[in-house]
């Protein structure tokens, strides 16, 4: 037992040891990544303002911010009630979010075909009265013309069409002129330029709104994009019995042509290289394609085996190489590569690489993103190309900026044909702005596809219906006038033109806007008399509520529409998205499926439609009729109600179309009207804002008043400028008025309020401001904040250190268990042991070899790592971040290469130490082997004295039974002899 017990502590021995050198494993495993080289930390000099961190590979240095402004949630409160619970005024409440105003804000980033403005400074002087404009800050157009309306210099800016104009607002004609400061760009970017710009009185800017190649297509249509159809086949343009089929999908087709590649700027075709991984290669000249089919021929017929396939997956190729290398060593296989020798096919097809595999990914190569990417679809369209190769049908921006052109001029002109195909779902046609049709002319113009400034379009009005302008009348303190609205685009014309006819006509009233932004008002501004308006021609007035008579004429919801089949599933709820999930719909008939949106390839609200529509439970998914979302209507016919439910998640809540319907239709609208009854309080008012609209929240306030102190504070559910609301309390006047603006939070980077770049985030934080970089905002200081990016140097050193720690601590292990103590006469519990003695030496080689890298560093001791004391290793701190701050790629390579670097080869050498086929376990098995074996030779002896055991007892069991038997009849003679002795005494014994 003696023994089991000694071989016992020898394998805990080396359990203790394995224990401690795998420590060293996870040391290595950080020193072979790059990211332990590369980590970053970042310091703020004003933290409480703004924090910082950083990640790995973040660049060092020093950057300056300044904070301008934190991100606010928009709010409104009510006006005081005595009680919290006492009735509300009857009526109806109507949230919404402020993407359904009218007026809207355009932001500078819109201007010049989506390129923005160059922000900075620039001087505008009237008649001798001069002003800086500094545009660092703005963020909009309405920013810009608030600076200089308050500029004090009796400038008026305003808008006009699509750009500004400048008019001297006292009346003079004196002359205007705008001078660039600084080098900058601004003044030009926002028309007035290049240099600078004179005018006597009025100084009319250049045309800023604009459609360009770089105008994104989400922008198009007041921000509801193209509805194109995803699967192709748009709609056909027939010229002379030739057809052209429009596909604007951007899934990559065989017959798609390599024009339309890479935004339009297509294929610099030529000669590519193959290299297969059994080493053979082929050049392949592809100067002559023109589709994608002539380039996947031309890849598949390179080898006779076919060994190369090609895969057209989304918008890319994938590219893989079926070669047998199998009977091939490691070393004879190849990597599998796709590199240009002249021109630039192979990198334009996205296909160029080299891979330690069968498969060249490609990139991505065929965009639906940008106007150029519609315009090279059509140009570039199937069968649209003559003899030479050049499109028969040109698509280009019109000469106003505003629309599309369709031209066959170049060809010889023609009459066209603009058709839809059969069955075909698609809108593109009319998001282009093309009704389908026969025309004569050989350019057909299409309608305006770009809204104007701080305006939407007439066609987005009324849920996508649109209105019409016609002809109005209005009377207005005995003046009358007949306004014709009929070449209006925008409402801001219909307002223009309405102001300009009040003023030929003396008239008195005022057009605009009410402060929801989503109605007109027309107001007497002469008088207190009514003003009365009426259709002479179409039914604008009457559309737009214009038709009541009063002294301030207020329309009706505009209704304009923000939500398409185009829609983001992240932009809705005011940009809090939506959960992915799935929901469940049952139909009048009780008919139930599920739709299954967990994943999230799901994206717009098109993939919802088609998710809904594809159950075939006669159930229809549409927008509705309000364009502000989605319409479910059952078609069934059933006695039952259509009803919709969560299947595990909030997804239904979030699409707005969680419950039960009404008349067979569940209407998912995000304006929320809530009808106040006579018994709606304060408090339960605030309840049904937070459980039934996904906009906002509520609570009731205590202003510590002693009349009506009581208001409801109401807050939207997401920060920033995304936000922002639409509150109408109109119909029972509870008085609400805002408390703070939705505003982003916003930081100059660079020199501040005089300079710098203008950063704003919704949430106060700004991931990967600087690549790797993220700050966060605390306050607001005019202070620059400086953030010092620096390489993470300690923590690199407490890897290095805790490496050299770690084998100390497993040597001074190894010395302990396999050494003999003179004095005490005591020996290790491994002495003796070969494999001790071989895993030291082992180890002790490791960390003392030399690493052949190529770098400036081959051995531990040239970063201070060095053996002192026998076998023990000491850290030279001093040493070891000189050789990082002399050569700190040289010292990543030492640890990270690949082949031949410090981590890699430890750990290749230690893993052979402690692995499940390592020293150690080899030399534990051997031991619990010996264990074994002594157990059986125990067990053995344990059971033949057992058996000898058993015999003895049935001995001993004889031997008591013989003995009970003696004493037995021992008793019996004795009992027999004292009965002789009682005949004896009787007197019998003499007879």
């Amino acid at each position: 037992m003696r023994r089991m017990g000694t071989i016992d502590a020898q394998r805990t021995a080396y359990l203790d040891i394995s224990a401690r050198i795998t420590a060293l494993l996870s040391r290595l495993g950080s020193l072979s990544s790059a990211t332990s080289f590369q980590a970053t930390t970042a310091a703020s000099s004003l933290p409480d303002v703004l924090s910082a961190s950083s990640t790995y590979g973040a660049p060092a240095g020093s950057y300056s911010f300044v904070v301008r402004a934190l991100a606010t949630r928009h709010q409104f409160v009510t006006r005081g009630f005595h009680d919290r619970t006492a009735p509300l005024p009857i009526g109806t409440l109507t949230i919404e979010s402020a993407r359904a105003r009218v007026d809207r804000h355009t932001g500078l980033d819109e201007l010049n075909g989506h390129t923005g403005v160059r922000r900075g400074s620039f001087k505008i002087s009237n008649d001798g009265q001069e002003a800086t404009i500094n545009l660092t800050d703005a963020l909009t157009v309405g920013d810009v013309l608030e600076k200089i309306n308050s500029a004090g210099i009796n400038v008026h800016a305003s808008i006009t069409g699509d750009g500004l104009i400048l008019r001297d607002a006292a009346g003079g004609g004196g002359e205007l002129r705008v001078v660039e400061l600084d080098g900058g760009r601004a003044a030009e970017d926002l028309g007035f330029g290049p240099g600078s710009h004179v005018g006597y009185g009025e100084l009319q800017g250049e045309q800023v709104l604009y459609l360009a190649d770089t105008t994104p297509i989400s922008a198009l249509n007041d921000g509801l994009g193209i509805r194109h159809s995803v699967a192709g086949g748009d709609f056909t343009i027939s010229l002379d019995g030739t057809q052209i089929d429009v596909d604007l999908s951007d899934l990559v087709q065989a017959d798609t042509r390599l024009q339309r590649l890479n935004h339009g700027q297509g294929v610099r075709l030529g000669t590519i290289r193959i290299t297969s991984r059994d080493g053979t290669m082929r050049d392949l000249d592809l100067s002559a394609a023109e589709n994608i089919n002539d380039v996947i021929s031309a890849l598949e017929s390179a080898w006779d085996d076919e060994r190369i396939s090609v895969v057209m997956t989304g918008s890319r190729l994938l590219i893989q190489d079926n070669t047998d290398v199998e009977d091939l060593d490691d070393e004879q296989v190849s990597d599998f590569t796709i590199a240009d020798v002249s021109g630039f096919a192979a990198r334009d097809l996205g296909i160029e690489g080299s891979v330690n595999g069968k498969k060249v990914s490609g990139g991505d190569i065929l965009h639906m993103n940008t106007l150029a990417d519609v315009l090279t679809a059509i140009s570039y369209a199937t069968g649209n190309e003559d003899a030479d190769g050049s499109p028969l049908v040109v698509a280009a921006i019109g000469a106003d900026g505003r629309g599309l052109t369709l031209s066959s001029e170049g060809s010889g002109g023609g009459a066209m044909t603009l058709e839809l195909p059969e069955g075909s779902s698609s809108q593109a046609l009319a998001d282009l702005g093309f009704v389908a049709g026969i025309y004569a002319d050989a350019t057909i113009a299409g309608g305006r596809i770009l809204g104007g400034i701080d305006t939407v379009l007439l066609k987005t009005l009324n849920g996508g219906a649109g209105l019409v302008g016609g002809l109005i009348q209005i009377d207005a303190n005995g003046s009358s006038a007949v306004v014709d609205l009929s070449g209006a685009e925008t409402l801001s014309e219909i307002v223009n033109l309405i102001n300009q006819a009040a003023e030929d006509f003396g008239l008195g009233v005022d057009a605009g806007y009410d402060s929801t932004g989503t109605r007109l008002i027309i107001a007497n501004v002469d008088g207190d008399g009514p003003v009365a308006i009426s259709d002479v021609e179409g039914d604008f007035a009457a559309s737009a509520g214009l038709t009541e008579v009063g002294t301030v004429v207020r329309g009706v919801n505009l209704q304009r529409q923000y939500v398409s089949e185009t829609t983001l599933l992240g932009d809705l709820n005011a940009g809090g998205g939506v959960s992915h999930g799935r929901f469940t719909i049952q139909n009048s008939d009780g008919l139930a499926a599920t739709v299954n949106l967990s994943s999230s390839s799901y994206g717009t609200l098109q993939d919802v439609i088609t998710a809904i529509n594809e159950l075939n439970i006669d159930v229809e998914a549409r927008i509705n009729d309000t364009g502000d979302g989605l319409l479910i209507v059952d078609n069934a016919g059933g006695g039952g109600e259509l009803k919709i439910e969560e299947d595990g998640g909030t997804l239904a809540r979030d699409l707005n179309i969680l419950g039960e319907s009404q008349d067979g239709l569940i209407d998912g609208s995000f304006e929320f009207s809530l009808d106040i009854g006579g018994g709606e309080t304060l408090e339960s008012l605030a309840d049904r804002i937070g459980s039934e609209t996904s906009l906002a929240d509520a609570a009731v306030l205590n202003d510590g008043s002693g009349v009506a102190p009581y208001r409801l504070s109401i807050t939207a559910a997401v920060s920033g400028a995304a936000g922002e609301l639409i509150i109408d309390d109109s119909e029972n006047d509870l008085g609400i008025s805002t408390l703070s603006r939705a505003q982003d939070a916003q930081v100059f980077f660079g020199s501040g309020a005089g300079g710098g770049v203008l950063l704003t985030s919704s949430d106060n934080t700004f991931e990967d401001v600087i690549e790797g970089v993220s700050i966060t905002v605390n306050a607001v200081d005019d202070n620059p904040v400086t953030v010092t990016v620096a390489r993470d140097f300690e923590n690199l050193v407490e890897t290095v250190s805790g490496l050299v720690n770690d084998y100390n601590t497993a040597m001074e292990r190894i010395s302990e268990v396999g050494a003999y103590d003179q004095e005490t006469e005591v020996a290790g519990v491994l002495l003796g042991e070969s494999t001790l003695r071989a895993i030291e030496n082992r180890l002790y080689d490791t960390f003392t070899q030399v690493f052949r890298v190529g770098g400036a560093f081959s051995r531990l001791r040239d970063l201070g790592i060095k053996v002192e004391s026998g076998s023990r290793l000491t850290f030279d701190r001093d040493k070891f971040q000189e050789a990082y701050e002399t050569d700190p790629e040289a010292l990543q390579q030492f640890f990270t290469d690949e082949d031949n670097g410090m981590a890699t080869l430890m750990k290749e050498r230690i893993e052979a130490i402690t692995d499940s086929e390592g020293m150690i376990e080899s030399r534990t098995d051997t031991l619990q082997d010996q264990k074994d074996l002594l157990q059986n030779r125990v067990d053995m002896m344990n059971e033949r004295l057992d058996r000898k055991r058993a015999r003895l007892l049935r001995e001993f069991q004889v031997m008591e039974a013989s003995l009970a038997t003696l004493q037995m009849q021992q008793s019996v003679l004795a009992n027999l002899a004292a009965l002789a002795q009682q005949f004896t005494l009787a007197g019998y014994g003499g007879r």
